[in-house]
């Protein structure tokens, strides 16, 4: 009987999986709450992509599209990189910067929470929110008709898009641990726009530039698409190349994010 009362509080202490699942349920959902209250973050980074790529690719390009419906599939790839690569950047970069400026990393481990619940609630939200900015992009590719793909290749290159969210994660992650809340923006847009473009992911670049293509996260992500959607003609590298690059780059954000917090929190 003594063995059992002394038990007691040890077992008392541990929570039971089901409190540490609600605990990050509720936490996931204060995250995304808090996103859905941001007209000036959650417009631009849902609404901008869909919106450029109706314009760009179905009435700029529709020549172009209709000619060769590989430039559709390209378009289509590009446009959905930034869909899903947006919000996993901008809005954990930018909220976390914002909740280290104020102290709320050190309020949020002083409470009752499972330890990194905010961490994990933030990475769920860039990944959930990146996916819905996807779908609207994959609906009217469909509706239109320039996505001349088979269904399997449909859910595979799916699949392929949104898994490359991740890596954008750990780069917002690691953005919001390096600068302050007013500035992470700027330097979000300083890292990611260059990449857009000297990736390749828009248009074709000179042979002189090949050499720096590598080194930005986008065109590994499109390169791994292409590789999911089976197009040939657009399959610069080898896919376990493309792979290696993406959970490289995943891998190297992560550990600089982690280094950040447990040397400054």
């Amino acid at each position: 009987m003594n063995t059992r009362a002394l038990d007691r509080p040890a077992l008392a202490g541990q929570p039971s999986s089901r409190r540490l699942a609600a605990a990050y349920a509720e936490e996931i959902r204060c995250e995304a709450l808090r996103l859905l209250r941001n007209p000036g973050l959650a417009f631009p980074v849902l609404v901008m992509p869909v919106a450029l790529y109706a314009l760009i690719a179905l009435v700029v390009s529709a020549d172009a599209t209709a000619k060769d419906p590989i430039v559709g599939v390209f378009l289509f790839s590009a446009f959905s990189v930034m869909a899903v690569s947006m919000p996993a950047l901008f809005g954990i970069g930018t909220s976390l910067a914002m909740e280290r400026e104020m102290g709320l990393l050190r309020l949020k481990r002083a409470q009752p929470a499972p330890a990194g619940s905010w961490l994990v609630a933030k990475v769920a939200c860039g990944l959930a929110f990146g996916a819905i900015a996807y779908l609207p992009i994959l609906g009217v590719a469909l509706a239109a008709g320039s996505l001349p793909l088979e269904p399997v290749r449909v859910v595979a290159m799916s699949a392929a898009l949104l898994a490359c969210a991740v890596p954008f994660c750990a780069m917002g992650l690691m953005i919001g641990t390096l600068f302050r809340g007013g500035s992470a923006p700027g330097y979000a847009n300083l890292v990611y726009l260059p990449g857009c473009y000297l990736s390749g992911m828009f248009f074709p670049l000179p042979q002189s530039m090949h050499w720096q293509v590598p080194l930005w996260p986008q065109f590994h992500a499109g390169q791994l698409a292409m590789h999911a959607a089976g197009i040939e003609k657009l399959q610069f590298v080898p896919v376990l190349v493309a792979v290696g690059g993406v959970v490289g780059f995943t891998v190297l954000f992560s550990a600089v994010a982690i280094w950040r917090l447990a040397r400054k929190g």
